[in-house]
């Protein structure tokens, strides 16, 4: 009876923090890529440009196969969009991290600061219109880059928020760009 007690008492305690622990998870849908559309495009990413504008503009966005990531060639600077999801959050939200996995080649950015490919975002209000955060606060590589390289950051989210919009960044940069595991984590 002491043995039976004794153990009842040692697993109890082992399952007490994960009932007290924080369970967080990734909001993002298909933030590593592994599901594609029959047209080739990543499956819950929204608002790609149409193949014709992409293509009149010089760029490409593909899924790639091997390592399932997301690769973005880019021939001129025109605007493009190249992807966008819209996060709903919870009231309790206090703040958010922003991250993701990118690596670059054949890299030349624009003349502005902002003008490098990486993660835009704004905040998504109950009335459904937006409050854009500067590019200060965007997610960007602003050089070449052979490894895959981490870009986080933790977002403050107002009281008047609902969600976040985030957005593959597809103005005034050129080259090629790859893009994985992007992570919107509620804290």
């Amino acid at each position: 009876m002491k043995t039976q007690t004794l153990l009842a008492l040692i697993l109890g305690l082992a399952a007490a923090p994960a009932a007290f622990a924080f369970a967080s998870a990734n909001l993002v849908k298909n933030s590593g890529f592994d599901e594609v559309y029959d047209s080739g495009m990543p499956a819950d990413w929204l608002n790609i440009s149409h193949p014709n504008h992409l293509a009149r503009t010089g760029t490409t966005v593909v899924v790639v196969p091997e390592g399932q990531f997301l690769r973005v060639t880019r021939r001129t600077l025109a605007g493009v969009q190249l992807g966008e999801q819209r996060i709903p959050l919870q009231p309790s939200t206090k703040e958010v991290r922003v991250a993701l996995r990118i690596r670059a080649s054949d890299l030349k950015l624009g003349d502005a600061d902002w003008q490098a490919p990486g993660i835009t975002f704004s905040w998504i209000l109950a009335d459904n219109t937006e409050r854009h955060l500067g590019p200060a606060s965007w997610l960007l590589l602003r050089y070449n880059v052979d490894r895959w390289t981490p870009l986080e950051t933790l977002l403050t989210k107002p009281d008047d928020a609902v969600g976040l919009r985030i957005a593959f960044q597809g103005n005034g940069w050129t080259g090629q760009a790859d893009f994985d595991d992007v992570v919107v984590e509620p804290l």
